[in-house]
C-alpha cells in the first residue's frame, strides 16, 4: 500500500513538473516577446513565468516549483537577456522567493489560524525580505567585487537617463545605492504581481476542490498537517 501511495505521488509531481516547466516557459517567453522592462532600470525585465512556479509550488508541492524554476532558467539560458548573469541572478530571485513561501505558510500551518489566505500572505511577505537580501547582496558582489569600478562606471552613465525622469539624479556617490535600492523595488513589485495572481487563482472553489490523483491542493494538505 506504501509503495502504491509513493508511487502514485512520483506520477503526480512528475506531471506537475511537466505541465508547470512547461507553463512557466511559455509565460517567460511570452515575457520576453512583450518587453516589459522595468522603466528604471531597463534591463530587469518582469516575467510571467514565475506565475506559473508559484502555482506550482501551492498545488504540488516544493519540489515541483524547483523543477519548474530550473526549468525557466535554461529557457532564460536561451531566449534571455544578459546571459549568463541575468538568468543565474533571476534563478537566486526565485528559489529565494520559494524558500521564504515555504517558511511563511510552515509558520501559519503551525499557528491557530491555518488558512490558505493568510498562509498565501505571510508566505509573500517572507518570500519579498528573502528575495530583496539574496538579491541585495548578489548584486552589491557582482558591481562592488566582480565588476568593479569599471561596472559601476558604466552602470551609472548609463541609467541616469531613465533615473532622471523619475526625478533623481544618479551620480558616481550614491549611484550604488540608488541601483540597489530600485533593484530592491523591482523585486517587490515582481512578487507581489506573481504571488497577487497565483494566490487569486488557487484562492478559486474551481482550483481548490480539484483533487490530483485524490488528493487536495499541496499547500492545503501542509497547512491542515500544521
Amino acid at each position: 500500500m506504501q509503495q502504491k501511495r509513493l508511487g502514485r505521488f512520483d506520477s503526480v509531481s512528475l506531471g506537475g513538473m511537466a505541465v508547470f516547466g512547461a507553463l512557466a516557459v511559455v509565460l517567460t517567453t511570452l515575457s520576453q516577446g512583450l518587453g516589459l522592462n522595468f522603466p528604471v532600470i531597463p534591463y530587469l525585465q518582469f516575467d510571467f513565468g514565475e506565475i506559473a512556479i508559484l502555482l506550482a509550488f501551492f498545488i504540488f508541492g516544493p519540489v515541483p516549483s524547483l523543477v519548474a524554476a530550473f526549468i525557466e532558467f535554461l529557457t532564460l539560458m536561451v531566449l534571455g537577456q544578459n546571459v549568463p548573469i541575468g538568468p543565474i541572478l533571476k534563478l537566486l530571485a526565485i528559489l529565494a522567493s520559494l524558500l521564504g513561501m515555504w517558511a511563511g505558510v510552515g509558520l501559519v500551518a503551525r499557528s491557530g489560524e491555518p488558512k490558505l489566505g493568510r498562509g498565501a500572505a505571510v508566505g509573500a511577505a517572507l518570500a519579498a525580505v528573502c528575495r530583496v537580501a539574496v538579491l541585495t547582496l548578489a548584486n552589491y558582489y557582482l558591481i562592488v567585487f566582480f565588476g568593479g569600478a569599471y561596472a559601476l562606471g558604466g552602470l551609472v552613465p548609463y541609467l541616469a537617463g531613465s533615473f532622471k525622469v523619475i526625478g533623481v539624479s544618479l551620480t558616481a556617490s550614491d549611484g550604488l545605492a540608488l541601483i540597489l535600492a530600485f533593484t530592491a523595488v523591482f523585486n517587490v513589485l515582481q512578487l507581489a504581481f506573481v504571488a497577487a495572481v497565483s494566490g487569486f487563482l488557487v484562492g478559486l472553489p474551481q482550483v481548490r476542490s480539484t483533487r490530483a490523483a485524490g488528493r487536495t491542493l499541496w499547500v492545503v494538505s501542509y497547512l491542515r498537517r500544521g
